[in-house]
């Protein structure tokens, strides 16, 4: 039996600061979809808001190659850090904050730790 000091619960969003790693000619920007790995979970989820950051829960120095379109929003490129908001696409999955991320698209890959989860309304 496990003892737990708080009910887990699980949600369909979650904050995380991440980082792209590599993916020559693509750019991230809000309604991005990848494939989310946190631990067992496995799931397509979307970027429903993105915000720059200079102090980072990584611990890398501030990004310089992600830039702010007045058209389009913020854009992300490899070697861009940045707190992003995602929504899981199918069903809502447990993640906690602190859990590390990987995420995937075809040839674009970045990892991220999870900074938070929104409180559930009652």
């Amino acid at each position: 039996m496990v003892v737990l000091k708080e009910t887990p619960s699980s949600t369909k969003e979650f904050d995380a600061e991440i980082c792209v790693l590599k993916g020559e000619g693509t750019t991230i920007r809000r309604s991005y979809q990848a494939y989310v790995h946190i631990l067992n979970v496995r799931q397509s989820a979307f970027a429903k808001n993105i915000e720059i950051v200079n102090n980072n829960a990584l611990g890398l120095p501030p990004s310089h190659s992600a830039h702010n379109d007045d058209d389009e929003g913020i854009v992300l490129r490899p070697g861009s850090r940045a707190k992003v908001r995602f929504e899981f696409a199918q069903r809502p999955e447990y993640v906690r904050p602190g859990m590390r991320m990987l995420f995937r698209d075809g040839r674009v890959r970045g990892v991220g730790l999870i900074t938070g989860v929104p409180e559930i309304k009652a």
